[in-house]
């Protein structure tokens, strides 16, 4: 008799798991599947990423940067932070940290911008970008945040 029991739920239990697996869908985003983008509507709306004019005036302002830091005029370097990195240090501490980096170049070289690219974007007015100075990777900065401030582009890896 319990064989007959279960050759009896067999088929009920079997109906159900199939009904439960067509009612989840392949996962492909169809009818049904419960992955996939949502629906435009219900979609998050991102600002734009900017142009390249924008990418462009972004990786000149690296540059005056770069420039800046190797030069070294702690005045530039300090005007170009973002209001946020300005009350986490004074124009005196930077100057500091400049002569510190002098100090380091026993070479005496003099470094400029070689490598840029914009990594990645965050509405219009945040970035994220990679940048490398002559030859040496040991200046080389990767996902350094600038931000966009009073119309032009400013460190903001402070």
């Amino acid at each position: 008799m319990r064989v007959r029991g279960t050759a009896a739920v067999l088929p009920i239990v079997t109906a159900v798991l199939l009904l439960a697996t067509a009612c989840g869908g392949g996962g492909d985003g169809g009818p049904g599947g419960g992955e996939g983008p949502p629906p435009s509507s219900s979609a998050p709306s991102r600002p734009p990423s900017p142009g390249p004019a924008d990418v462009a005036a972004l990786e000149k302002a690296v540059g005056r940067y770069v420039d800046a830091y190797f030069e070294p005029d702690a005045g530039a370097v300090y005007a170009m932070y973002s209001a946020r990195c300005r009350q986490e240090a004074t124009e005196e501490s930077v100057a500091g940290t400049l002569e510190r980096a002098a100090e380091a170049n026993t070479e005496g070289r003099r470094y400029a911008l070689t490598r840029f690219s914009a990594d990645e974007f965050w509405g219009e007015d945040t970035a994220y970008v990679t940048y490398g100075v002559g030859d040496e990777p040991r200046f080389d900065h990767r996902k350094q945040q600038w931000v966009r401030e009073e119309g032009g582009w400013r460190y903001d890896g402070c």
